[in-house]
């Protein structure tokens, strides 16, 4: 009978150790960031579609000798596409060229109001532009950011983008 007791202590005993040795759960402090399951890029024209939520974030590059940029632009699934205006002021995004070792941080910006819808509310934007002198027309890109779309944050990805290839403007 006392080994019984025994044994039964050992136990309680082994699984308080154990217990209280693991890592205790902690709060993370960043934003959960949702993907889609179907996650996926298309092409329409000259732009490169990325699935960011219900709605496609467009982009596309303007190449000229005053210097690079990429446009970005949020619209609806719908054929044909109508913009989207988000409350958002400027965008981030991480930009690895294939063959470089070391990333970019570019920052998206509302694009001049004269570019724009012109019924879009005063601090929404559906047409974002980032200045990118560094870009070259055979660049092969890869570009993330994480958008706050309706209150979910959602990362939005491009693949092989090639400036030259979805370029809607050279100078």
């Amino acid at each position: 009978m006392r080994g019984w007791k025994y044994l039964v202590w050992g136990l309680l005993m082994c699984g308080v150790v154990l217990g209280c040795t693991r890592e205790p759960d902690r709060p993370t402090t960043k934003a959960k960031v949702e993907t889609d399951a179907d996650e996926h890029t298309h092409e329409r024209d000259k732009m490169l579609l990325a699935d960011a939520g219900q709605y496609h974030a467009a982009l596309t590059a303007h190449l000229s000798p005053k210097g690079n940029e990429l446009d970005l632009f949020f619209e609806t699934t719908d054929s044909p596409p109508k913009p989207v205006a988000l409350p958002l002021t400027k965008l981030t995004a991480t930009v690895r060229k294939i063959g470089e070792g070391e990333p970019r941080e570019i920052i998206f910006e509302p694009a001049p109001a004269q570019e724009r819808p012109k019924d879009e509310k005063p601090g929404t934007c559906s047409h974002f532009v980032a200045k990118v002198d560094w870009l070259k027309p055979d660049d092969n890109l890869t570009i993330i950011m994480n958008v706050e779309i309706e209150g979910n944050r959602r990362r939005v990805q491009w693949s092989n983008f090639i400036p030259n290839k979805y370029a809607h403007h050279h100078d």
